[in-house]
């Protein structure tokens, strides 16, 4: 049994090596994408004069942004960090001639809060290494491999491997019965000094694995939820503990909308949603803005008074129906039923922003950690490939 079991982990480890080096060193640097990007980019990312501005009304941002008949607002935060500027993300708009789309070279705009000035586009995600692009690249990369729904869905599938494969791996550590257990098992966590190259490069992938098992099992986890939410984790999750409907399923039940129906401003959806909050008495300040005309849909996200980074389970949000204001969905993180608060809790430990910035440090410091292990796997294989090849001859 214990054969198959180490067959099994060294297949399932040399099928995933190369995607989990990726990931955990990309992983390590988009743990700081916003630090790091505001870096490179500052006439893209800070308005000097901000703190003494007033602000546009999102609408005006909004006709400024959809200035360009090719791209209508996905997302907007309208209310930007202490120095910052206003982050628009866009995408095609319906029905626009085909021409035009093909010259459409950006999804994300920056503009000045006070005079609604674009300061420049991207495309977020676009290729590659440039100053303008590497951050976002780099992030696309860690969740696609940079190449949409298709490389959302094979990560995802890593990732359901990967955690199977942390169970294997524990198993492993674990020294055959008899007596004296703990003694032995005390072992494998450590590395042994003045050992042989070999004998540490074992060690090394034992005992870092051991040590970083349950953060290992939970990116693992968490990797399945982002990537393949609606497809896998939630209808599981849903068996398992109570679990409250998908956006998606909300929207989906309502009666279909007529196509020509008049829409909430985006002021007046934002005011409905900030009164709802004060009546609960929820923290924070509406920030943010998503719309989607497809399944008619506004997401208004309520942000900390700092800016858009919030520890713990994230931020609030409220989702109305962008013709009748109706309110779709209500999220205040730690509320919820138990499969909700799961939910939620899924991108606050994958990128570590549950813990604030310690949690973030642990984060990058396991990326690089992921991929030492999985390099030392590697090794491990191609050395007993070799002396076996020896043997042999």
């Amino acid at each position: 049994m214990r054969a198959w079991l180490l067959w099994l982990h060294r297949i399932a480890g040399l099928a995933m090596a190369a995607f989990l080096v990726l990931a955990g060193l990309t992983g390590s640097v988009i743990a700081f994408h916003d630090e790091l990007d505001g870096w490179l980019n500052p006439d893209l990312t800070t308005a000097p004069d901000v703190a003494a501005a007033s602000p546009l009304p999102p609408g005006d941002l909004v006709a400024r942004v959809e200035a360009d008949p090719r791209v209508q607002l996905r997302y907007l935060q309208f209310r930007p960090d202490p120095g910052g500027t206003v982050v628009a993300f866009v995408d095609p708009r319906p029905g626009i001639d085909p021409a035009a789309a093909a010259t459409l070279d950006y999804n994300q705009v920056f503009i000045e809060p006070d005079t609604g000035t674009v300061l420049g586009r991207r495309e977020w995600g676009g290729c590659c290494l440039g100053q303008r692009q590497i951050v976002p690249f780099l992030y696309s990369l860690h969740y696609t491999l940079a190449a949409g729904q298709v490389g959302q869905w094979l990560m995802g599938g890593i990732a359901i491997l990967w955690a199977l494969d942390c169970f294997g791996g524990l198993v492993l550590t674990l020294p055959r019965s008899g007596p004296g257990f703990l003694a032995r098992w005390r072992v494998a966590w450590q590395i042994k000094r003045g050992a042989s190259l070999h004998r540490f490069i074992v060690d090394l992938h034992r005992a870092g694995g051991l040590w970083l098992w349950v953060t290992l099992l939970t990116l693992a986890v968490s990797a399945v939820a982002l990537s393949l939410r609606e497809e896998v984790f939630h209808p599981v999750l849903s068996r398992l503990v109570p679990t409250g409907p998908t956006l998606l399923q909300t929207a989906a039940a309502r009666t279909p909308p007529p196509p020509d129906r008049p829409r909430l401003s985006y002021e007046a959806a934002i005011a409905r949603a900030a009164a709802i909050a004060r009546a609960a008495h929820w923290p924070g300040v509406p920030g943010g803005i998503y719309e989607n005309r497809a399944i008619g849909v506004y997401g208004i996200y309520f942000f900390p008074a700092g800016g858009h980074h919030a520890a713990g389970l994230g931020m609030p949000a409220i989702y109305l129906d962008d013709s009748t204001g109706a309110v779709l969905r209500q999220d205040l993180p730690g509320e919820g039923r138990a499969g909700d608060l799961v939910m939620q809790a899924q991108f606050p430990l994958h990128s570590g922003q549950i813990a604030g910035l310690p949690g973030r440090i642990v984060i990058a410091a396991t990326g690089i950690g992921v991929a030492v292990l999985s390099i030392s796997g590697v090794v491990l294989w191609w050395r007993k490939r070799q002396a076996r090849r020896r043997q042999a001859g």
